[in-house]
């Protein structure tokens, strides 16, 4: 005779799964609700331990993340004398926005459920995706006019910072755009629950967009947009960057240009290269963090077979990796402090006034 194993409930809400809510049917968490996953029952215990690691560490991962980038923008405003801080500070206001919009989806999950929070949902997972789309493409842009600069045959500013303000304020109003059907995607709509004999207002799609022709094709739009056609261009640009960044090239660059001493040119060609590790490593820790949240939802989408998007297993992995999603962003400040000597300064500076 086999003993069943016991089914653990770890964290609240367990009937609906993802702390994140995916572009599914509902986004909102409530009895009548299972977001057409398979039985509770089918679940294992490494999934309930995931999940549960996910509920307890998003919200200190997020935490962590808006302070830091709260921080940087502090420091950054402060020091704005180049294209590359005026880029950094656009990607850091993004984030912030990303984490505001984030947290109005997730807290159905820690203070319950909440009419009001059903009004806002699909507007904040429509803003979120505008501001995902803004950071991807902000860490292109300023990573692609760092490669333009370096593969410069003299040493030259391409692009001043007011120059990439405009660039910034473009990049916030093409993500914009490319996220508007997103604001028509859900609404807010009662559902009567015959159990307690009442109307339960959730946040679900609207009927002109559970066709498969709109899911399919705004699909494939938005992975054109977040993973083939970015990672494509991250990959040339870190490239370009790491070849163009090697010291003999940098000096054979910098020859063209009259320095008072040899001190002062061997100064400004480790800023330079500093700077290219930095937007290197920017793209490097963007890419590890977010290709398998990335990917998971490729594959639950394009091989169903390998895995369901309604399986329990999509839901722990959906989870985990969208953990793993924040955690990049809260690295930002660290990357900062090492490879940016004057964030490092300016931070430094105001830490002693504030002592």
């Amino acid at each position: 005779m086999t003993m069943k194993m016991p089914y653990f409930v770890l964290y609240p809400k367990n009937d609906f799964p993802f702390l994140i809510p995916p572009l599914k049917h509902c986004l909102t968490t409530h009895a009548l609700c299972t977001n057409g996953l398979q039985p509770a029952n089918t679940t294992l215990y490494w999934m309930e331990i995931s999940d549960y690691f996910c509920f307890l560490a998003l919200p200190v991962i997020i935490s962590f993340a808006f302070v830091t980038e709260i921080i940087s923008i502090i420091v950054l405003s402060k020091q704005i004398r180049m294209s590359l801080d005026t880029y950094l500070l656009g990607l850091s206001i993004a984030t912030i926005l990303l984490i505001c919009c984030t947290v109005v989806l997730v807290l159905q999950h820690y203070i319950g459920y909440h009419p009001v929070l059903t009004y806002i949902q699909g507007y904040a997972i429509s803003c979120r995706d505008w501001f995902w789309y803004t950071t991807i493409w902000l860490i292109v842009m300023m990573s692609f006019e760092r490669a333009l600069t370096v593969s410069a045959t003299r040493s030259s500013t391409l692009c001043t910072s007011a120059q990439a303000g405009v660039v910034v304020v473009m990049v916030f109003c093409v993500g914009l755009v490319s996220a508007l059907p997103r604001f028509w995607e859900y609404a807010a709509t009662g559902v009567f629950d015959s159990s307690r004999n009442v109307t339960v207002l959730i946040s679900e799609k609207t009927e002109s967009t559970t066709t498969p022709e709109y899911n399919t094709m705004y699909f494939w739009y938005v992975k054109t947009i977040t993973l083939f056609l970015p990672y494509f261009m991250m990959l040339s640009i870190s490239i370009t960057l790491s070849c163009r960044t090697r010291r003999s090239t940098m000096t054979r660059r910098y020859m063209s240009v009259k320095h008072s001493s040899g001190l002062t040119l061997n100064r400004k060609i480790k800023e330079e290269i500093a700077l290219s590790k930095l937007l290197i490593l920017i793209i490097s820790v963007y890419v590890i963090f977010t290709t398998p949240f990335c990917l998971l939802d490729l594959l639950a989408y394009a091989l169903p077979g390998w895995i369901s998007s309604d399986s329990r297993m999509f839901a722990s992995l959906y989870n985990l990796f969208s953990v793993s999603f924040f955690l990049h962003y809260a690295l930002h400040l660290i990357l900062y402090f090492c490879y940016n000597k004057q964030f490092r300064l300016t931070l430094l500076a105001l830490c002693c006034c504030c002592c």
